[in-house]
């Protein structure tokens, strides 16, 4: 049964990665010269917030600026972070892999490729959609 889940998982992870880093294009606005510039979309922006329900204690999140965040504790949350560090997705498998959570085998695996990890209450399939970190979390 974890198996089945994970497989009905993955392809609602890769579409929230896809919009997520789609809509990260869209950030830029181009000026009359061609030149595009994100500083009026960027500071428009407020940074998202984690659910309340989110398990904080239990799942690490790269420290960031949140960008996404949605879910509840029966259908799982999403969580897309810019991180402050240029090693973001690297410390964020780190920090899973501290918090107790193992990467399942992938022999394809690159230091920017989609990772699940299994922890002992939830499964995060971990992705980099370019510089942000995408968290799709769900209970075991």
């Amino acid at each position: 049964m974890h198996l089945s889940r994970k497989k009905l998982f993955v392809p609602a992870a890769l579409a929230i990665t896809i919009a997520v880093g789609g809509g990260l294009a869209g950030c830029s606005t181009a000026s009359p010269s061609g030149s595009t510039s994100s500083s009026s979309a960027s500071s428009t922006t407020s940074a998202a917030k984690l659910p309340s329900s989110f398990p904080k204690s239990d799942v690490p999140i790269v420290d960031g600026k949140i960008l996404v965040a949605t879910g509840d504790a029966d259908k799982g949350w999403s969580v897309t972070v810019i991180p402050t560090s240029t090693t973001g997705f690297a410390d964020a498998k780190a920090a899973l892999e501290k918090a107790g959570f193992k990467a399942e085998p992938n022999p394809q695996a690159t230091p920017t490729s989609t990772t699940i990890y299994d922890g002992p209450k939830y499964t995060v399939i971990l992705s980099t959609p370019g510089q942000a970190v995408t968290y799709a979390v769900s209970p075991v």
